[in-house]
């Protein structure tokens, strides 16, 4: 699966339908009190906006970051007073230091989320803060029972989170789970959200096996608001070790 690409044909719908996503930016600001919104602040996969929007007003320079344009232009448009640039978070450059490092649903689809965050580390000053959300095992956990070959991701547990921040000269202040499940019409509606928020699987599945699977999820995960999708995710605050 080329990310970035996919994430390039979802920008239009992205924001629409993500919820789930959504609701872990808020769930990850609420971490940050208004009176530490300030100093000198480096988002990275920042996407369309959602967390860079709920830590406003922030006091100080503010740098959004993504690898995707057409996600770029989304978050540019959402905040048109912050500092937005191109940025492959796997390897960013030319970016300086600040003072707290935002991640909010992206280190999941790095494959050596470690090394990433060496490099950020060195975007981080003495004394200044990371603040990351990633999902977890268990998201989309109905639609894998159904399809297991279907994951956009290899999920970490938050065990392995910790160990991978560690590893990457982080000290852990604050970690939680946190779990969202989201309801959908029907299990076609939810699988087009799925699309609409650019996590296609990774490997097709035959179309009479999709049929299948759907039938299934719509009577096996139904509930009288209509069927449901687990969100479950790791939030995170750290310092420099």
């Amino acid at each position: 699966m080329d990310t970035i690409a996919s994430f390039d044909r979802a920008a239009e719908s992205y924001t629409a339908f993500a919820a789930p996503q959504a609701a872990l930016a808020s769930a990850l600001a609420a971490w940050i009190g208004p009176a530490e919104r300030q100093g000198r602040a480096l988002e990275f996969g920042a996407g369309p906006g959602l967390l860079t929007e709920r830590l406003l007003p922030w006091a100080g320079p503010y740098c959004a970051t993504d690898a995707s344009a057409a996600m770029l232009a989304r978050g540019r448009a959402r905040c048109p007073s912050l500092d937005w640039k191109l940025c492959d978070a796997r390897d960013p450059a030319g970016l300086g230091v600040a003072d707290w490092l935002f991640a909010c649903g992206l280190l999941q689809w790095f494959t050596d989320p470690a090394a990433a965050l060496r490099r950020w580390r060195t975007h981080l000053a003495p004394g200044g803060h990371l603040l990351v959300g990633v999902w977890l095992p268990g998201t989309l956990g109905e639609l894998e029972s159904l399809l297991p070959e279907t994951p956009p991701v290899r999920w970490r547990s938050a065990n392995e989170w910790a160990a991978i921040l560690a590893s990457a000269g982080f000290a852990l202040e604050r970690a939680e789970t946190w779990e969202h499940r989201s309801l959908h019409p029907s299990a076609l509606d939810f699988l087009r959200a799925v699309h609409a928020m650019g996590l296609a699987p990774r490997r097709a599945v035959g179309p009479g096996r999709l049929r299948s699977a759907l039938r299934a999820y719509d009577l096996r995960f139904s509930t009288p608001a209509g069927v449901r999708a687990t969100w479950c995710a790791w939030l995170a605050r750290a310092r420099p070790a």
